[in-house]
């Protein structure tokens, strides 16, 4: 029987992914996800420059990046401290 494993990672690796790889976010109440350039948790809330705007925007609820093999890789909000 496998568990269900969870990492947990900080808004410092969000913004290495930033700079490495594609890195695209899911904003509550919107359909599509936006690429995004850097992310930041301010007042327990988590937020997101985009990549189209210079404006940060919130509240996130997934964070998702592509790694070298083409994989597709998300984060829950409740994941990013």
């Amino acid at each position: 029987m496998e568990k269900d494993t969870y990492l947990m990672v900080t808004v410092r690796d969000i913004n290495l992914l930033c700079q490495h790889f594609k890195t695209y976010a899911g904003i509550e109440g919107q359909t599509r996800r936006r690429k995004i350039t850097r992310a930041r948790r301010r007042k327990g809330v988590l937020e997101v420059r985009t990549a189209s705007r210079d404006e940060w925007i919130q509240p996130v609820a997934w964070i998702e990046w592509i790694n070298v093999r083409g994989i597709t890789i998300r984060y829950m909000e409740q994941e990013i401290r």
